[in-house]
């Protein structure tokens, strides 16, 4: 009997410690993506740091809501990003400008993460952090 109960608690226990530990990495490395892309970021301080090799979630698309639906958007394909404000607890809005010239309005995870590499070390930042990204002409 006290197994059967034992036995849910430990497993929940193992999940969380196993779940939270994924992605984290003590040495500070970063996703490094096949395609080094360049971008600009401007945080809520108006601070710009330059990275390279940058990824969202470890990816170079955004995966994103739009609407009811989900779209994955290449870097290839992206301008800059702007960051328009909370839409509920949770999510980010934002506008992103593609190189053609279109505006896409879609909607981020707060907790989404853009991973770079700077001219002084690894970088990390939240969606919810972020006011802009430019990409860099190729």
């Amino acid at each position: 009997m006290y197994i059967k109960r034992l036995f849910p608690a430990t497993l929940l226990l193992f999940a969380f410690v196993f779940l939270t530990a994924m992605g984290v990495n003590p040495d500070g490395e970063i996703p490094v993506p096949e395609v080094n892309y360049s971008v600009t970021i401007k945080d809520h301080q108006d601070i710009t740091t330059k990275c390279g090799n940058v990824t969202w979630n470890g990816r170079t698309n955004f995966s994103a809501k739009r609407g009811d639906g989900t779209v994955n958007i290449p870097f290839d394909k992206v301008k800059e990003v702007t960051f328009v404000g909370s839409k509920a607890r949770g999510s980010v809005d934002a506008q992103v400008m593609l190189k053609d010239g279109e505006v896409i309005a879609i909607t981020f995870s707060s907790e989404a993460r853009l991973y770079g590499a700077s001219s002084f070390g690894t970088y990390s930042i939240s969606a919810k952090d972020i006011k802009e990204l430019k990409f860099e002409k190729e």
